[in-house]
């Protein structure tokens, strides 16, 4: 019986090295997850940052005149009554 005993608890912690420190065990996947984790969080920093500045620019538009215009002025090309427009090549 000691035998057994003896036999069993040295199959049982090696199963148990396997599962926690082997290539492909639970703590090797933790570290990957830890890092899948950290990647994931600097990308919702960095779009977080995007949609701020987005708001902001939504805000100008809601709000103000002169963000309209130079929208309309860089992105179609819009020129005011009594302007003059020359294109330098």
């Amino acid at each position: 019986m000691k035998y057994i005993t003896i036999g069993l608890t040295v199959i049982f912690l090696g199963l148990q090295y396997q599962i926690w420190f082997h290539k492909g065990g639970l703590r090797t996947e933790y570290e990957v997850m830890k890092q899948k984790a950290a990647a994931a969080e600097e990308q919702n920093r960095k779009l977080a940052q995007r949609n701020e500045q987005l708001k902001a620019e939504v805000k100008d538009l809601k709000n103000g005149y002169e963000a309209v215009t130079e929208m309309a002025r860089t992105q179609l090309h819009y020129i005011q009554a009594g302007e003059t427009f020359y294109k330098v090549q």
